[in-house]
């Protein structure tokens, strides 16, 4: 049985999905719709905050680059933010997130893409924590 995922998690996934899949799909849904750039590819940073897992303490880490651009697909608004300076993705994630907001032609293809990627780094997070268990450092209690 297949979870539907929400719109955020969709866009989590589009936000991570290969540039050239992404090219592709904005490429062919631009084909065939109507394309309004709301805001264009704008390269910036984001402060990223952590919480320390203890205290439960919230704290600045960095500052990420990212890219991020707005559109409107045939009257469905679209956005999106990715990692890095990658201007030509982030306005393809934009396309594909109205895309699948509209429901329209190539949103069964995205949310495949999504479900894909999601698989993905599923796997990748598992093996790596595999990979990390024989660091675990176990300590006892004395009562």
């Amino acid at each position: 049985m297949t979870q539907t995922m929400t719109r955020e998690e969709l866009c989590e996934q589009l936000a991570v999905a290969e540039r050239g899949a992404l090219i592709e799909i904005a490429e062919a849904c631009l084909a065939a719709a109507t394309l309004e750039v709301v805001r264009g590819p704008e390269v910036g940073t984001v402060a990223t905050q952590v919480r320390e897992p203890v205290a439960g303490t919230r704290f600045l880490l960095t500052d990420v680059l990212v890219t991020s651009a707005e559109v409107i697909l045939d009257g469905t608004p679209g956005w999106a933010m990715r990692m890095g300076a990658d201007p030509e993705a982030a306005l393809a994630q934009a396309v594909c997130e109205a895309e699948l907001q509209r429901d329209g032609a190539y949103a069964e293809r995205l949310r495949r893409l999504c479900t894909d990627v999601a698989t993905t780094t599923r796997m990748e997070r598992a093996a790596e924590w595999e990979r990390l268990t024989a660091t675990v450092v176990e300590f006892e209690e004395i009562p």
